[in-house]
């Protein structure tokens, strides 16, 4: 699903990732971690073609982001801290407007099981102007579900959700992978998304400094940090 070689990026003089070797497999769960700055979200963006390498290679479902974005886009969705949600819309009217921007791939009929599955069926025909951060962020979730990806890219996706929020978001993730999903998460909340991922990474200053099973991610960082 993922190959990338010597990955890297500068802005001006300064590499925010550097020398990056990275391959996922179809199927398979990777958590990004690190200290903020670390690199993680550049790489997200990387993959989803929203920024071109400085050096390296990188294929993504066997396509260049750099040469074919909306061939590599096809089969990704990613979930960033930006939701791009109008205010005025409902959450139904958000889904249905998403479903057909989708064309075939977005479906409308399943739109209230959708939100209620994120814990939205109550604030279906609400605007979204007054959802509170984390009902924003379930949205949004609810919305690449629509893309049907094949490789879904999630940056902090439990950050201003409340413990019924990040459980509620915990079990859709859970559905996702477990229906064959390919899953790159990157989180603060290190013991959360371990549970969720069978690999694991850690970046300082734009570099790989551990890769291994998620589960033994927060010895491995408690390790580098004494």
């Amino acid at each position: 699903m993922i190959h990338a070689r010597g990955l890297g990026i500068r802005f001006g003089t300064q590499w925010a990732l550097a020398h990056v070797d990275l391959d996922l497999e179809a199927g398979e769960r990777l958590l990004l971690a690190g200290a903020n700055g670390s690199g993680k979200t550049t790489l997200l963006r990387l993959i989803a073609g929203l920024r071109k390498p400085t050096a390296g290679e990188l294929l993504v479902d066997g396509r260049d982001p750099s040469e074919d974005r909306l061939g590599a886009r096809s089969s990704l969705s990613l979930v960033s801290h930006h939701d791009y949600l109008y205010d005025r819309l409902t959450a139904v009217e958000t889904l249905r407007l998403w479903s057909s921007l989708c064309g075939e791939r977005g479906g409308s009929g399943g739109l209230p099981d959708l939100l209620a599955e994120l814990g939205l069926e109550d604030a279906a025909n609400r605007q979204v102007a007054g959802f509170s951060a984390g009902m924003r962020k379930r949205l949004v979730l609810a919305r690449s579900r629509l893309e049907d990806p094949r490789l879904l890219l999630l940056d902090e996706p439990f950050a201003s959700l409340d413990p019924q929020g990040q459980t509620l978001i915990e079990g859709w993730i859970e559905r996702f992978t477990g229906g064959g999903g390919t899953l790159i998460v990157a989180s603060h909340a290190v013991e959360r998304a371990s549970r969720l991922c069978n690999r694991a990474i850690l970046l300082e200053q734009g570099q790989i400094a551990w890769r291994g099973a998620a589960a033994g991610l927060e010895e491995a960082w408690a390790r580098r940090l004494r």
